[in-house]
């Protein structure tokens, strides 16, 4: 039977990682947005609206990817990357002192320069990597980028400037194929109470 004790030594790694980007940092001159007005569009909290089907994919997407390994490699590597793909319920884009943040209730934040330069990452699984963000078109691009691999992710806000969309893909030279899957949010609007009818509180009624 193969040894498999240093052939998976990469996983731990492979979960967490992404390349370098290196488009510019703003739109181009074609009258396209500004960063600034790419800052306003995407600041706010958003909720997952994919429902079942897409929380189905995730699980599948990662069969997929680890379809033909050795059986053994093959359990835990899905089990990590299933562990890793947790979808969120809510994630909130932040933009302030030169960083761009994407926070959420199931990980720790990712926060970098919005210029692209990379900063150190570590998630809540204690797995590390450098982490970049950036702007590229009209969309928020995250890598991650580790020894063995990389994550990307790309968020993509539609037209109707409410739906969110989130293309995650994690490659690495031990997958046979990358683990691909798109995940769906929309914008959480503050709820706004309604004045409480005079009538009721006179008597007494909240």
């Amino acid at each position: 039977m193969p040894s498999t004790r240093g052939g998976l030594r990469w996983l731990p790694v492979l979960v967490t990682v992404v390349c370098s980007l290196h488009a510019p940092r703003s739109v181009a001159s074609d009258g396209g947005p500004s960063i600034d007005e790419l800052r306003q569009r995407y600041a706010g909290e958003y909720q997952f609206v994919g429902g079942a089907a897409e929380r189905a994919q995730v699980p599948a997407a990662v069969e997929r990817s680890v379809d033909g390994m050795f059986f053994i490699a093959r359990g835990i590597a899905y089990d990590r990357l299933v562990r890793t793909c947790e979808i969120c319920n809510s994630y909130t884009l932040g933009f302030g002192g030169g960083n761009i943040s994407v926070a959420g209730p199931c990980q720790r934040s990712d926060v970098s320069p919005e210029d692209g330069r990379e900063a150190d990452h570590r998630t809540k699984l204690d797995d590390t990597s450098k982490l970049s963000q950036r702007f590229v078109g009209e969309t928020l691009v995250q890598h991650f980028r580790g020894e063995e691999g990389a994550r990307k992710v790309v968020w993509t806000l539609l037209p109707d400037g409410e739906t969110l969309r989130v293309q995650v893909v994690i490659s690495s030279k031990h997958l046979p194929s990358p683990v691909d899957y798109t995940l769906t949010y929309r914008r959480k609007r503050a709820t706004v109470q309604a004045p409480a009818d005079p009538q009721l509180r006179d008597a007494g009624m909240p």
